[in-house]
Order: C-alpha cells, then sequence, then structure tokens
C-alpha cells in the first residue's frame, strides 16, 4: 500500500471532540503541515489551539479555505448542509472534502451533485464518538483501533475514494465501504438505537432519589444516555425511519422477555440469557 498524503494544509470545520481529536492525530501522524480550525465561537478556536488541536483558528470562511488541501466537516448533518451550500464553491481546485456526519440519507448525493470541477468529496463516518464533548474531551487517539464507514455513491471518484480510506487508515482506523442507505440502517441497529434504549432505561427510574444506588451495571449501560441532547434529538429526526424500525424489533423483543420471566421458567430464561451473552463476547476484541 502507497503512504498516505501528506496535506500542506488541512482546514477542520468545527472543533468540537470529534474535530479537535482528528486535528491531534493528523499533527500526531505528520499527515499535515499545518492544521486549520474554522468555527463561529472565537473561545472554542482559542481552546483548540492551547490544547494543540489546531495550529490556528479563524472565524473566516475565506482563511480557513485559502490553499486549504483537505477540508473536513466536524459538523453535525444540518450544520454540515448549510456550510457546504457556501463552501463549495469557494473550495480550492485539487482539494478532498469529507465529512463526519453520522447519518448519511441523500446528504452524500446532494454534495456530491454540488462538489465542483476539480474537487472531490468523499463522506465518512469515524465510529469513535463519545458522550463528552467539546475539545476539552480531545485526545489524538481517538479514531484509533475503531471502524470507520464511507459511503461512495456512483459520482463518487475512485481515486478520492482510495485516498481518504488510506487518510483514516493512517489514523489507525478499520475501512468498511458501503451505500449510504446501508450505512443508516447498520447504524440504526448499532449506535442510535442503544442510544434511545440507554435514555429509556434512566428514564425508567423515576425516582432521582434510587440513584445512589445503581452499581456498575446501571453505569455500564447508560454511559451514552450523557451525551449531548441537542446532536442526538438531531440524529434521531435524521434517521427515524431506520429507527423507528429498531424500536418495533425492540419492543418485540422486550415483550419476548417479558413471557420468559412470566413463565418462571429458570431454563427457558436461561437460554434467552444465553444466547445474549453468547452475542456480547463477539464484541470483545
Amino acid at each position: 500500500m502507497t503512504a498516505p498524503a501528506r496535506y500542506e494544509k488541512v482546514t477542520i470545520a468545527g472543533v468540537g471532540l470529534m474535530g479537535a481529536s482528528l486535528g491531534m492525530a493528523l499533527k500526531a501522524e505528520g499527515l499535515a503541515r499545518e492544521v486549520v480550525g474554522w468555527g463561529r465561537n472565537q473561545a472554542r478556536l482559542d481552546k483548540a489551539v492551547e490544547l494543540g488541536a489546531i495550529d490556528r483558528g479563524t472565524r473566516d470562511r475565506a482563511e480557513a479555505l485559502e490553499g486549504c488541501r483537505l477540508l473536513v466537516f466536524a459538523t453535525p448533518g444540518r450544520v454540515t448542509l448549510e456550510l457546504a451550500g457556501e463552501w463549495f464553491p469557494e473550495v480550492p481546485p485539487g482539494c478532498r472534502i469529507t465529512d463526519l456526519v453520522s447519518v448519511k440519507g441523500r446528504m452524500v448525493e446532494r454534495l456530491t451533485e454540488i462538489t465542483p470541477p476539480r474537487r472531490s468529496y468523499v463522506s465518512s463516518h469515524p465510529l469513535c464518538g463519545s458522550e463528552r464533548t467539546g475539545a476539552g474531551a480531545a485526545r489524538p487517539d481517538l479514531y484509533r483501533g475503531r471502524l470507520c464507514l464511507i459511503t461512495p455513491v456512483a459520482k463518487t471518484k475512485k481515486t478520492a475514494l482510495a485516498e481518504i480510506q488510506k487518510l483514516w487508515q493512517a489514523l489507525g482506523m478499520s475501512v468498511v465501504s458501503m451505500a449510504p442507505a446501508r450505512h443508516d440502517r447498520v447504524v440504526a441497529s448499532v449506535s442510535h438505537l442503544p442510544h434511545l434504549v440507554a435514555a429509556a432505561l434512566v428514564n425508567q427510574i423515576g425516582d432521582e432519589r434510587l440513584l445512589p444506588f445503581a452499581g456498575t451495571g446501571l453505569r455500564d449501560t447508560t454511559r451514552i444516555a450523557g451525551a449531548d441532547p441537542k446532536l442526538w434529538a438531531e440524529i434521531v429526526g435524521e434517521n427515524r425511519r431506520e429507527i423507528l424500525s429498531q424500536l418495533e424489533g425492540m419492543m418485540e423483543n422486550l415483550m419476548l422477555a417479558k413471557q420468559h420471566v412470566k413463565s418462571g421458567d429458570p431454563a427457558r430464561i436461561g437460554r434467552w440469557l444465553r444466547k445474549a451473552a453468547l452475542r456480547r463476547k463477539k464484541l470483545d476484541p
């Protein structure tokens, strides 16, 4: 495999957990001579500079794009779509563009269509988020050892696809390519549904005076419920059709669990729990 590209200038729009961690990782691996962060909040940009996540920050689009060889949108889906319409016409020729959006829907087709000639867009989704937010939670190894989904469409340029794949691999990620529609079905099952289940489990404990009695089981299974509610409300809204399908299946599984418990049959309950235990072990490295 040929070495990944080393970019003279990488611009990251959005310097929260994902964007700031990406800046740290690019610099740690020597993949960028300069990392510039763009955002609307100067204090957050200053924090990212202080932490070494970016070399400099700017709120000016023209400054962010000047000489940019790789542009990464580390922003929520709605914001990414909004920015793309403004930014794409001004992206320098030869620049590669990607995003970290967790719901693809029709966004990939839309952004591919508006990508100007001599520029290339490839959509990405690194599966390495956290319930923590902001540059203060960033770390250079956030991406290492994790999975990245890339979602090409018919008009995605093969050379750009290969380059973005090598980029994520250089950051220590495994990369899987799939269609945007399949991506949304997959993440609804393994990411979005678990988040809603964790939230439902916490909300099920109606009396907050019981929370101090919680052990590691409740803490471990509900950790992700502490993530940014605003961000997750947007994610759920964007992928609601696939999530609703998963919720239907979850309700059927809960009814099945209810039937097992109601039976009072230890063997029947044990078989159901054993099936789950075996599947859970497959999640371990």
